[in-house]
C-alpha cells in the first residue's frame, strides 16, 4: 500500500506539532501526516520529570486531544517508524508495511538520553527520562525504592530529584561539574543555591563522576571517581541528550553532531527540512523545547514556500523547586564584571563584558525577572555607572527600577 501525501512530518515532538500548525496555517487543504514511534499524541515532554510524584491520566500530558488533530485534517500515525528514507524517489518505507511518498518533508525525530558508557548502566534500576513510558517504569520502579541517586545537576535533573524526594526518597545528586547548573550559574552564585538544596535534605555531590553502577540482578549502589561508594536503589541518568540520526545517515543528509541546517530549516537535500533536538544550527545542538517549537514553525513556514529565517533568541530558563526559584538568561560565564545584591532571601546578578550586559539570574524574587529580562536583552550599557565609580548595590538598584 503506497499514498502520496503533500507534507510529511516525521516525529511528533514540540517541532513537529507546530510544523504542522504552521503548515495549516499557511496551506488550509495540503494534506499533512505525522509519523510518531511513539503509541502517544504530542506531550509535554518538559513536565515528565515534574510528574514523577503525581497520579495522572495520559490526557492530562497531551498538548491536543485527537479532536484537534481531526478539526484540522492532520493524519496521525502513532507507533511506527520510519525504516528507510529515498530522497531521490521521495519515498517512505514505514515499520507497517506501507509505502509513503511525499512532496516536503521534515525530520523532527528528537533526541535520545545520554548515558555513559559505566558498568551497569543496562542494569534493571538505571533509568533516563525521555518519554511518557520512561516515565511510567520510573515511576512504578520507584514502589520499592528507599534510596534514589540522579545523575546530573542540571534543570532536568534537579527538576527530577526533588519530585523523587516529593515521594519520601532519600535522593542523591551526582555533578561531573565542579558546581549545580553550570549552564544557568557561576561557580559563586551556584553555591548559594546549592547549600539551600542541601538545607532541604537533598545529598549532592558535585565534582565526580560515576565510574561503575554497582550490584548482582539489580542496582543496589555507585562507585564515584575517587573511591567513594553510595547506596541506592535505582539510579536516574540525567546527563544531556544525543540527537537521532540513524535515518538522516542512512539517507546520506549532511551530519555532524545533529543534522545540519541552514536558517530556514532546510538539510543540504532538497525538499527536506529538519527541526528540533535533531538538529546542529551554527555548530550547536540547543534540545530545548522553546527553540524547538520555534524552529518547527519556521521549518513549517518555509515547506509552504515561505521564505522565513530562524534567528536564535537570549536563551533564558526558570526553575522551580522545593520553595526556590532560580531565573537565568543569557551568557553567565563569559564575562568581566558581575554585580549583586541581596533583598532578604533575594538576590540579584548581573553579568557583563566590557561594560555591556550579556546575563542576568534571579533567586527567589521572580517579580524582578521582567526587569532583569529586559535589561540583558536590551544590551543596556553600564560603562557610565561604573566610569562613575557607582557601587555595585547601585547599580543593581538602577537596573531593577
Amino acid at each position: 500500500m503506497q499514498e502520496t501525501i503533500k507534507y510529511v512530518i516525521i516525529g511528533n515532538g514540540i517541532a513537529g506539532l507546530s510544523a504542522a500548525q504552521t503548515i495549516r496555517k499557511f496551506d488550509p487543504q495540503g494534506s499533512i501526516k505525522i509519523i510518531s514511534s511513539e503509541k502517544y499524541l504530542t506531550y509535554y515532554r518538559v513536565k515528565l520529570s515534574h510528574f514523577i510524584s503525581k497520579r495522572f491520566e495520559d490526557e492530562e500530558l497531551l498538548l491536543n486531544k485527537k479532536q484537534w488533530y481531526d478539526e484540522n485534517h492532520i493524519a496521525v500515525d502513532l507507533g511506527v517508524t520510519v525504516e528507510a528514507l529515498n530522497p531521490d524517489q521521495k519515498e517512505l518505507q514505514l515499520s507497517d508495511g506501507k509505502k509513503i511518498f511525499y512532496d516536503k518533508l521534515l525530520i523532527a525525530t528528537g533526541s535520545h538520553p545520554f548515558v555513559p558508557p559505566v558498568a551497569g548502566a543496562q542494569m534493571p534500576g538505571v533509568f533516563a527520562l525521555r518519554t511518557l513510558e520512561d516515565l511510567k517504569s520510573f515511576q512504578h520502579y520507584l514502589e520499592n525504592c528507599q534510596t534514589v541517586t540522579v545523575i546530573g545537576g542540571g534543570l532536568l535533573g534537579l527538576e527530577a530529584a526533588w519530585a523523587i524526594k516529593e515521594l519520601g526518597k532519600k535522593v542523591n545528586v551526582v555533578e561531573f561539574f565542579p558546581y549545580l547548573l553550570p549552564r544557568q550559574l557561576d561557580e559563586e552564585i551556584s553555591k548559594v543555591f546549592t547549600e539551600k538544596l542541601q538545607q532541604k535534605d537533598l545529598h549532592i555531590y558535585t565534582n565526580t563522576a560515576v565510574e561503575a553502577i554497582l550490584g548482582e540482578e539489580k542496582v543496589t549502589g555507585l562507585a564515584l571517581k575517587g573511591g567513594q561508594e553510595l547506596q541506592t536503589d535505582a539510579v536516574l541518568f540525567s546527563a544531556g541528550i544525543r540527537p537521532n540520526l540513524d535515518l538522516a545517515k542512512s539517507a546520506a543528509l549532511d551530519v555532524d553532531k545533529g543534522i545540519k541546517v541552514d536558517h530556514q530549516m532546510k538539510s543540504n537535500l532538497k525538499d527536506i527540512f529538519a527541526a528540533g533536538d535533531t538538529i546542529q544550527i551554527e555548530g550547536n545542538i540547543l534540545g530545548l523545547w522553546n527553540t524547538a517549537s520555534d524552529q518547527g514553525k519556521v521549518a513549517g513556514e518555509n515547506m509552504t514556500g515561505g521564505s522565513q529565517r530562524y534567528q536564535p533568541s537570549q536563551l533564558s530558563t526558570l526553575l522551580n523547586i522545593g520553595g526556590l526559584s532560580v531565573f537565568s538568561i543569557g551568557d553567565v560565564q563569559d564575562f568581566t564584571d558581575t554585580f549583586s545584591t541581596f533583598d532578604g532571601e533575594a538576590r540579584y546578578r548581573f553579568y557583563a563584558k566590557d561594560g555591556i550586559l550579556t546575563g542576568g539570574v534571579v533567586i527567589n524574587n521572580m517579580s524582578k525577572v521582567p526587569k532583569v529580562k529586559k535589561a540583558v536583552l536590551n544590551k543596556i550599557s553600564i560603562a557610565e555607572e561604573l566610569g562613575a565609580g557607582k557601587s555595585q548595590q547601585e547599580i543593581v538598584d538602577g537596573l531593577l527600577q
